[in-house]
């Protein structure tokens, strides 16, 4: 695989991280600020020793090589974070005008999509990633121009029905940022942290701003919002004259390919590591999520999919 800069593996990480937010089912709140605020500031410190272990000249692919459980281990999370997400887009895709109305048909098109951008390579989705990054930072800009005439500042107010602590434990079991951060490590040439260590402030401002916005505009409709975000972007259109959905379908699909396929990429790569005449891992990697998203369906838990 080749490798990556600082800045690169913080778009991939941000990008990623960015997409569970816009399908969150929570309602936004004061209490989860601050809860995720502590979250971050664990994060940060978790952080600590897996750069200085990297520091010291470790590298991930001579260690899984001689030790088949550590990436093994690796491999089911991250196929099982793959069909969280898959899980996450059926859901969100009843919310919103997707061209086709069967959850599960949205599903197989974005594994195909998938398919294809993981046999780019690790380095085109980190260059990809970048562009997709700024057309969310364009798209959150268009969505508070729409938001100001509707926000009612008097809206931000304490939750009754949430907790800071339900705040720290929501953001922490929705982070997988730490052994994403472990496995791309690997791949960057030059130990440089500078660009890497802020994903977890880029994280915190984003669903900071979030939550905010979507307290301010939807006020009590938060509660019968069944995906903030998108309730949010129902009631904040930019122009009187023309709806501004399409962009927002547009980031969402594309968050959606970049966190899978970073999923299936990595764990692709484990898989030959662990197994080099291993063929067609890509495939069986999202297949493996698709199975997992499809038996999550059928057996109705998608509670706990939902963190």
């Amino acid at each position: 695989m080749n490798k990556l800069r600082s800045n690169q593996i913080f778009a991939v990480l941000l990008g990623s991280a960015a997409f569970p937010l816009l399908c969150r089912t929570e309602p936004f709140t004061i209490e989860g600020i601050f809860g995720a605020a502590i979250a971050t500031a664990v994060q940060l410190l978790l952080c600590i020793p897996i750069l200085l272990l990297y520091r010291t000249g470790f590298c991930f692919g001579e260690c899984a090589r001689r030790h088949r459980i550590l990436p093994l281990c690796f491999i089911v999370y991250l196929l099982f974070r793959g069909g969280t997400s898959f899980v996450q887009l059926q859901q969100t895709s009843q919310e919103i005008s997707l061209p086709f109305s069967e959850k599960f048909l949205a599903a197989a098109l974005i594994a195909l999509v998938c398919l294809y951008t993981v046999s780019l390579g690790i380095q085109t989705i980190a260059r990809s990633s970048t562009m997709i990054l700024g057309i969310l930072l364009i798209t959150l800009a268009i969505m508070c121009i729409g938001a100001i005439p509707q926000a009612e500042p008097q809206n931000l107010a304490l939750s009754p029905n949430d907790t800071i602590w339900k705040g720290f434990f929501r953001s922490m079991t929705t982070a997988d940022e730490l052994p994403l951060l472990f496995l791309l490590l690997d791949f960057s040439e030059k130990k440089t942290y500078r660009s890497i260590v802020p994903v977890w402030v880029g994280k915190f401002l984003l669903g900071s701003y979030l939550s905010v916005l979507g307290m301010a505009v939807l006020g009590s409709r938060m509660a019968k919002a069944s995906h903030p975000f998108f309730a949010i972007v129902s009631v904040s259109q930019p122009l009187s004259t023309q709806r501004a959905d399409a962009l927002y379908i547009l980031v969402f699909v594309m968050l959606c390919v970049l966190r899978i396929t970073l999923f299936a990429v990595l764990a692709a790569h484990l898989l030959r590591l662990c197994f080099p005449k291993l063929r067609y891992t890509s495939t069986l990697c999202l297949l493996s999520m698709l199975g997992i998203a499809g038996a999550a369906s059928k057996i109705s838990v998608s509670g706990i999919w939902e963190f």
